[in-house]
């Protein structure tokens, strides 16, 4: 194989259903990426030799840390267009003043473990996909409603801190930091308001959270009101939010290691796969 005669190309709609197959061909890794292929087709290159779609990489837009992964179709695998695509990809986004790069891949395959350590990605953490599904929960009336622009710096400050705070205790993250409020992410907040939740107790947010689709994210309770139930009660209380939208299941991400896992596991989350994070400095 050439590779030198690998052509790149931003995502083209007009490929949709090529790239849809040849993920097929790779269930366990290729859903993944089908699902964010759907959703955000830009973020997408791909690799042509001749006229044969080859491979696919998810590139996230340059940051000072970005996220790459690639699907190579299986009968072109060992060949090196994965390695090619990976460098290509790194080359871009160092470009563009990224200086870490992450990437992931369901947790037991050993091959792609294998291909990232030859790459010079070291493992990061580990992310549990939990799901629910069934009937909303019985609730009293409780005292969550939705964001506004004016909750961003004390729904920024509770967020940022409680998930520095898991971080730090899970262990894997030895450079975590508080991040800091600013006006491109509040501005981001206000547009997807109707989206995110605050629970709020004597005029305080004492928790928040995002919702995307069917997927609950960014659950964080200030560290002075953990412990007394009101994360069971908010979860609770976002299930049935997602339910009310119209989904069968609600999902989320944990991370392995956060003790909040057995919340999810109380309320009836089930594990479906661990994603491997790795990580590798540009």
């Amino acid at each position: 194989m050439n590779i030198a005669g690998i052509r790149y190309e931003h995502f083209n709609e007009k490929d949709y259903n090529v790239a849809r197959e040849l993920l097929s061909f790779d269930v366990d890794e290729g859903e993944d990426i089908l699902r964010v292929l759907a959703e955000e087709p830009e973020l997408f290159i791909t690799a042509f030799i001749e006229d044969k779609l080859v491979a696919l990489a998810q590139v996230n837009k340059p940051a000072s840390q970005s996220y790459l992964t690639v699907f190579v179709a299986p009968r072109f695998r060992r060949q090196g267009i994965g390695s090619a695509m990976v460098k290509y990809a790194e080359t871009e986004l160092l470009a563009g003043g990224t200086q870490k790069v992450r990437s992931s891949f369901r947790a037991g395959h050993q091959s792609s473990l294998a291909f990232a350590h030859k790459l010079g990605y070291e493992k990061y953490f580990s992310s549990a996909l939990m799901q629910l599904t069934g009937n909303p929960f019985p609730l009293d009336e409780l005292p969550v409603r939705l964001y506004t622009d004016e909750d961003y710096l004390a729904s920024q400050s509770l967020y940022a801190t409680a998930f520095h705070e898991m971080r730090v205790r899970v262990g894997c993250f030895p450079d975590s930091v508080i991040a800091q409020p600013s006006e491109k992410e509040r501005r981001a907040w206000k547009e997807d308001a109707e989206n995110r939740f605050v629970y709020e107790i004597n005029g305080k947010i004492v928790a928040y959270s995002h919702l995307s689709g069917n997927e609950l994210s960014s659950i964080s309770v200030h560290t002075d009101f953990q412990g007394l139930g009101i994360g069971r009660k908010f979860v609770m209380y976002l299930c049935n939010e997602i339910y009310q939208r119209g989904s069968a299941k609600v999902d989320l991400w944990c991370v392995v290691g956060n003790y909040a896992r057995n919340l999810y596991d109380s309320l009836g989350f089930k594990e479906k796969y661990i994603m491997q994070f790795m990580r590798k400095s540009l």
